[in-house]
């Protein structure tokens, strides 16, 4: 089995590659999964609606030991799968990036989270990187999550916090211009996963 992971802030059109990799693998007869961070399994959903809930009045780190209860239904869930691929909208890099650099909570915090429940090591961590002022734009008719309402500033922390993880693991991540054609986007995918 094949892990692939996307990331990347608010906007950048993850959900919009995902689909079109699904596609392009499910036309080579592989068998293929996708997972959507947090949410995923029933339990994983219910937390999804307190977590992104305008309303909720929640501490960072709730957030955080929210985020990571979430993932280890995840996980467990994804161990039981016979799929050739899993592709996730957002991973444990999501946690990092949000809740490490952006929240200002500690790494070795989330990194012992990370090996408490076993989190499997992507194959591949695709960031597709936007601009905060191009994110902004893209989702400028949206209305706005708990976590999207988080300010410029905090935005502009996740992203730096994504392309340091890059820079940390560059066999692992590719970093693609999200401003780039569809269609190249999915392309420089395709051939990195090859």
């Amino acid at each position: 089995m094949k892990l692939i992971s996307f990331e990347g802030i608010e906007g950048v059109g993850k959900s919009t590659q995902i689909d079109l990799l699904k596609k392009f693998l499910i036309s080579k007869n592989f068998n293929v999964e996708v997972y959507r961070e947090p949410g995923a399994t029933d339990f994983g959903e219910k937390i999804r609606d307190i977590l992104l809930n305008s309303n909720s009045n929640i501490s960072d780190n709730t957030e955080l030991l929210l985020m990571f209860s979430s993932r280890s239904e995840l996980i467990n869930h994804i161990a039981k799968s016979k799929a050739d691929y899993i592709l996730l909208d957002r991973y444990y890099d999501a946690s990092i990036a949000y809740q490490g650099y952006g929240r200002g909570i500690s790494l070795e915090i989330i990194n012992s989270l990370i090996s408490l429940i076993n989190c499997p090591e992507p194959d591949n961590t695709i960031l597709l990187d936007l601009s905060i002022e191009d994110s902004i734009k893209r989702k400028i008719n949206d209305k706005k999550d708990r976590i999207e309402s988080s300010g410029i500033n905090f935005f502009d922390k996740v992203r730096n916090g994504y392309l340091k993880l890059a820079s940390d693991h560059p066999k692992r991540f590719l970093v693609i211009d999200a401003l780039l054609d569809k269609e190249h986007i999915h392309k420089l995918i395709v051939e990195k996963i090859k």
